[in-house]
C-alpha cells in the first residue's frame, strides 16, 4: 500500500480535477515537449553522462527508463507517469476493448475520449512518452552499441515492443532513421513492421552471441526490471513478439505474415509461465498504475463486455481480476458500458479492479504465445505438428495456470471450463437499464461446439486470447479491431460527429495536434500514408479483414 504522502500526492493531481488543477497537469506534461516531439529531455529517471562513465554498463540505466515508461508507472512529486498512463491505455485501449469501464465523466460533461469526442492532451500523451523514454534512450543505446551490444540488444527489443503499440495507435508515424531533435519523416505501417522484423533478429542475433562467449554472465542484472539480466529469455521474448507481429499482419500480407511466424516458432517462443514478460514495481517507488487509476482516482472498473463473457462461461478469473461491487452488497459483480452519461459517483459503486500497488505489470505472456499459435495451426501453417485445438486448450490451461491478481493468485484446473458449452450472458445494467445490452457473443469455450466452422473456432481463439491478455487492453483492442472478435459492446453515446461509426467503433486515435502546426510539411506526407482523414474512424494499415466472424 502506498504511504499518505503517496496518496494525497496523486489525489491532487489526478486526472478527473477540473480548473487551474487539470491546467496545471496538462502543462506539466506538455511542456516536457515544447517544440518538438523528437527533442532529447532530461528526465530524472534517465542515467546521467556521470552514471554513464561508472563503466560501460552504466547504459542499463536507460534500459531501466524504458521499461518502466512502457506502462508509466513511476511516482514523481507530481505524478506524471501514472497520468499519462491514464491517457495513454486507460482511457484508450483499456475502455475500447471492453476489457474495463470509464466510472468518471471527466471534463467537458463526458464529452471526451470515452464518447469519442477525441480530447486533443488525452491523444497526446502517448505520442509524446514513446519519442522522450523509448526513442530517445535507444537512440542513446544505439550510439553506444561498440561500448555495449547487450543495452542496445535489450533496448532494441524493448523499442520495438513500445513502438510497435504506439503505431498501433496512430497508424504512421516517424521512426525509419530517427534522431532526436529532427525533424524525422513518418513511415508508412508496411515498413514499420518490416523494420521489426529486422530489429528483432538483429537484437538475437547479438544476444545470442553474447551468450555463446559467456555463458551465464548477467552484466544487465542490475537495471533490468523484467528478466533480471537473463538474455536466454530475452531471446524468446524477442521471437514471441514477432510472433505476435506476423499475426497482426495477416490480413494485409499473408505470406510474410506465414513466413514471419514459422520463424519465430521455429526460433523457439515462449512455453511456459516462467517465461512470461513481467515489470516487477516495488509498491511505493514505482507501483502499477491500474491499481492507483482504480483504487485512489476510483476513474475504471470492470468492462460490461468483459463482466459478459466471465460470468457466460463461468470464469474463475472474475473474482482473481476484479473485486464484488458494492452496488450488489458485495454478492455479486457488476462492469459498466463505454460510452454512456451518468452524474456524480453512480457508477463507483461498481466493481474495482483486483490489482495491488507491487503487482507486476504484464508485457507478454505464455497464454498469449498458445493462442498465437492456434491461430497459426488453424490456417494450416508449420507449428512444429501440433493441433490448433490442442494448443487453443494448452493456452486455456496455461493461462489458469498463471498467478494473477493482487495475490498472486491462479485459477486452477482448466478441465471443466475447457469443455464449457455456455455462452456469455447480456449486460444488465443494474443502475441503467437503459444502457443494458442484449447481443453477446455467440461462440462457447468448447472447441468441439463449433463442428468445424473455422470462423469460429477463430472466434474462440481470440476470444480466450482476449481473455488471457487482461488488463493488457491496448493489444486487446488491436485484437478486436484486427479480426471483430470477440464482441464488444458498442457505445451508447458517440459525439464524433459522424467520424466514428458506432458498431464498427473506435480505429485509431488521432495524432495531436502539435504534429499538424509544428510540421506543416510532414502531415501531409502521414496522411496520404494512413490513407483516410486523420480521426477515429479511419483504419490502420493492417486492419483490414472483410469477413468477420459476425457482422457489426
Amino acid at each position: 500500500m502506498m504511504n499518505n504522502i503517496v496518496r494525497n500526492s496523486i489525489q491532487n493531481i489526478c486526472l478527473k480535477r477540473k480548473g487551474s488543477i487539470f491546467l496545471a497537469l496538462s502543462l506539466s506534461l506538455l511542456t516536457s515537449c515544447t517544440d518538438s516531439f523528437f527533442d532529447t529531455n532530461t528526465d530524472p529517471n534517465a542515467a546521467t553522462q556521470e552514471e554513464l562513465g561508472y563503466d560501460n554498463l552504466g547504459l542499463g540505466s536507460l534500459i531501466t527508463q524504458m521499461q518502466y515508461q512502457m506502462f508509466p508507472c513511476i511516482v514523481k512529486d507530481q505524478n506524471v507517469d501514472v497520468n499519462n498512463y491514464q491517457k495513454m491505455y486507460s482511457l484508450a485501449g483499456d475502455i475500447y476493448s471492453g476489457q474495463q469501464g470509464a466510472s468518471n465523466m471527466f471534463e467537458n460533461n463526458g464529452r471526451n475520449n470515452t464518447t469519442y469526442n477525441m480530447t486533443p492532451d488525452w491523444c497526446t500523451a502517448a505520442y509524446t512518452v514513446a519519442y522522450q523514454n523509448y526513442m530517445n534512450p535507444w537512440y542513446n543505446l544505439f550510439k553506444k552499441k561498440d561500448i555495449s551490444p547487450v543495452s542496445f540488444a535489450v533496448g532494441q527489443i524493448l523499442k520495438v515492443y513500445g513502438m510497435h503499440r504506439i503505431t498501433d495507435m496512430y497508424g504512421p508515424i516517424p521512426y525509419k532513421d530517427f534522431i532526436p531533435a529532427s525533424d524525422v519523416p513518418f513511415t508508412s505501417q508496411e515498413e514499420i513492421y518490416n523494420i521489426f522484423f529486422n530489429e528483432l533478429d538483429e537484437a538475437v542475433t547479438i544476444l545470442n552471441q553474447y551468450i555463446k562467449d559467456n555463458p551465464g554472465a548477467k552484466p544487465l542484472a542490475a537495471y533490468d526490471k523484467v528478466y533480471a539480466g537473463d538474455f536466454s529469455k530475452w531471446i524468446k521474448f524477442a521471437h514471441s513478439l514477432k510472433l505476435r507481429l506476423a499475426i497482426r499482419i495477416v490480413y494485409v500480407n499473408p505470406e510474410k505474415a506465414k513466413a514471419k511466424a514459422e520463424e519465430a516458432i521455429k526460433a523457439g517462443v515462449f512455453t511456459a509461465n516462467e517465461d512470461n514478460a513481467l515489470i516487477q514495481v516495488n509498491g511505493s517507488s514505482t507501483v502499477n498504475p491500474l491499481y492507483m487509476i482504480s483504487h485512489t482516482y476510483n476513474d475504471t472498473r470492470l468492462g460490461a463486455t468483459m463482466e459478459s463473457y466471465l460470468k457466460g462461461y463461468k470464469d474463475p478469473r472474475m473474482r482473481l481480476w476484479f473485486l464484488p461491487s458494492e452496488v450488489s452488497g458485495g454478492t455479486d459483480y457488476n462492469g459498466v458500458r463505454n460510452g454512456i452519461a451518468f452524474e456524480g459517483n453512480e457508477y463507483k459503486v461498481f466493481s474495482l479492479l483486483n490489482v495491488s500497488a507491487s503487482t507486476p505489470i504484464q508485457l507478454m505472456t505464455a497464454a498469449e504465445v498458445y493462442f498465437l499459435c492456434a491461430e497459426a495451426a488453424l490456417r494450416k501453417w508449420d507449428v512444429g505438428g501440433k493441433s490448433a485445438q490442442s494448443l487453443y486448450e494448452e493456452g486455456i490451461r496455461t493461462a489458469f495456470a498463471q498467478p494473477i491478481g493482487a495475490n498472486n493468485a491462479k485459477a486452477g484446473d482448466a478441465t471443466e471450463y475447457i469443455q464449457g458449452t455456455s455462452m456469455p450472458k447480456p449486460y444488465v445494467d443494474v443502475k441503467n437499464a437503459e444502457y443494458s445490452y442484449d447481443a453477446a457473443g455467440q461462440v462457447s469455450v468448447s472447441w468441439e461446439d463449433a463442428d468445424g466452422d473455422e470462423d469460429a473456432l477463430l472466434e474462440k481463439i481470440i476470444t480466450q486470447k482476449w481473455l488471457a491478455l487482461y488488463p493488457d487492453g491496448q493489444e486487446a483492442w488491436s485484437e478486436f479491431r484486427r479480426t471483430g472478435c470477440p464482441q464488444v459492446i458498442p457505445n451508447s453515446i458517440n459525439y464524433s460527429g459522424g467520424h466514428i461509426n458506432t458498431q464498427k467503433q473506435i480505429a485509431r486515435l488521432p495524432y495531436p495536434n502539435n504534429i499538424k502546426l509544428d510540421y506543416p510539411q510532414l502531415y501531409p506526407k502521414a496522411l496520404q500514408m494512413l490513407k483516410g482523414a486523420d480521426n477515429g474512424g479511419t483504419k490502420l494499415w493492417w486492419d483490414k479483414r472483410a469477413n468477420k466472424p459476425y457482422e457489426y
